[in-house]
């Protein structure tokens, strides 16, 4: 397949029952071949202790699972149980699922990661419909790991407030440029105890285009294309990947 139809859903999260009912309701929808939610979307991400009696369960996955066709994915963020509390990104297919668990915790300001949550050691990359997806959980955006490089797509689901917003901002194309892969970020919107979360959800192309974006302060969805002769081109133009040392 060399094109396929990526939805990005920036919601606000309400409780645990809505927003899997707003996952399930997508895949019933149809009309994509990725859907990606934004970071910890099926709990919330400023619940602190209330983590430990929200994270996803097998039994919430193989609902989800079983609701698939045989040509969706869908990227959710989920806390998750094993052994340890991880924030963790969820690849879910009609056969399965596998997870992420985000590598860098942010543990200043309003962030309070490290007193939840277990960070994870392992980047993770999926093959879908013949394209390579790396997928990577907010602060770890600003983390480069060579493990991913050669990735066609690379996806971030994220919380980012507003006063985030610049630092996220300045680097989407700098990413897209230099891995040579289309970048999709997805945010959450709207507020979460004191904090206001700005959205912004994009698409970047690896030329450094933007193919989408969904707008500030409000919930959205859009979908993008994502074209194997774009990125062929890309790589035929600058060879960096060729290149890398």
């Amino acid at each position: 397949m060399s094109k396929i139809k990526v939805k990005l859903f920036q919601y606000r999260p309400i409780n645990k029952t809505k927003n899997f009912e707003r996952i399930i309701d997508s895949i019933e929808r149809g009309g994509f071949n990725i859907g990606i939610f934004p970071e910890l979307f099926f709990s919330g991400y400023l619940i602190r202790d209330e983590l430990n009696s929200n994270y996803i369960t097998d039994y919430e996955l193989n609902r989800i699972r079983e609701k698939l066709p045989d040509d969706m994915v869908i990227v959710f963020g989920a806390p998750k149980f094993e052994n340890f509390l991880y924030n963790s990104a969820f690849i879910v297919t009609r056969n399965g699922w596998i997870s992420y668990k985000k590598m860098h915790l942010p543990n200043f300001g309003p962030f309070e990661e490290k007193r939840y949550f277990k960070e994870g050691n392992t980047p993770l990359t999926f093959e879908f419909n013949g394209f390579k997806v790396n997928v990577e959980i907010c602060y770890d955006i600003f983390f480069d790991d060579p493990l991913v490089n050669g990735s066609d797509i690379i996806i971030n689901i994220s919380a980012s407030p507003f006063t985030s917003r610049t630092y996220f901002e300045n680097v989407f194309q700098s990413i897209a440029i230099k891995k040579q892969a289309y970048f999709i970020y997805v945010n959450t919107v709207g507020l979460q105890r004191n904090l206001i979360f700005w959205g912004g959800s994009s698409v970047i192309d690896p030329d450094g285009n933007t193919v989408l974006k969904l707008p500030y302060f409000s919930e959205d969805s859009g979908v993008a294309i994502v074209d194997r002769e774009i990125i062929n081109e890309a790589r035929m133009k600058r060879r960096v990947l060729r290149d890398e040392i």
